[in-house]
């Protein structure tokens, strides 16, 4: 028996004192957060250790399982949308080529269940497309959409599709986006404005595109004709 107890009494001890450690802490959880703290510039420069593409990569992996690590599951209501913009400028100074981010931001994190936050999306898809409107046509269309879908927000949408009038080497129905925000706005003088300017400066448009230029212009202006003398 003496021998048993010296055998095993030390280890049903720890034992004991193991079970009593978790009922105590049990209810005790860490906090995690979801979204990480945001570091500097210079910092994010200097852990690359020369490296940008690689860091680039592995932060961007991170946010984009921010909050989903550890067994968790969150919801996008829950983001710090602040800090996620804060992020994406950030990868942005990494590689702003790279459609990883403006990816994550349009069609993951937009689908938030708190629909101001989608502000933060929209002008982050702005300020990284707004300079190279023909690369980043598709980034412009889609914070149009959010502002003006999503948002509600005609005079945001309008903002952001700006630039797409200027985007030579676009698809036509980007470049036309601009025309259809007017539209909408019930401006139908800026509306046919742009679809002339473009019909105006592009060689060799395809004769459907001719087609439905030429409708489009002769509608509107009809349109804003019927307006000017409703309003007389």
């Amino acid at each position: 028996m003496m021998r048993f107890i010296r055998q095993y009494g030390l280890l049903l001890l720890f034992a004991g004192l193991q079970l009593g450690f978790w009922q105590m802490t049990r209810s005790k959880l860490p906090d995690m957060g979801i979204v990480p703290d945001v570091p500097g510039k210079t910092a994010v420069k200097a852990l690359s250790f020369g490296d940008e593409q690689f860091y680039f990569r592995v932060l961007a992996l991170d946010i984009q399982n921010a909050g989903d690590t550890f067994g968790r599951f969150t919801e996008l209501y829950k983001y710090d949308f602040k800090k996620l913009y804060a992020w994406f400028t950030l990868l942005d100074s990494l590689d702003n080529d790279s459609d990883y981010i403006p990816f994550l931001a349009s069609y993951y994190f937009s689908q938030t269940q708190h629909v101001p936050d989608t502000r933060y999306v929209v002008d982050y898809l702005y300020e990284h497309s707004k300079d190279r409107p023909s690369k980043n046509y598709w980034w412009l269309s889609q914070a149009a959409y959010i502002a003006e879908h999503k948002l509600k927000d005609r005079e945001l949408a309008l903002k952001v599709a700006t630039p797409l009038e200027h985007a030579d080497d676009a698809p036509f129905w980007a470049r036309q986006l601009p025309a259809f925000v007017h539209e909408r706005r019930g401006e139908m003088d800026d509306a046919a404005r742009i679809i002339e300017n473009i019909e105006a400066h592009t060689k060799d448009i395809p004769d459907a595109e001719l087609r439905f230029m030429t409708y489009f212009v002769n509608e509107r202006i009809k349109r804003h004709e019927a307006l000017q003398k409703k309003g007389e």
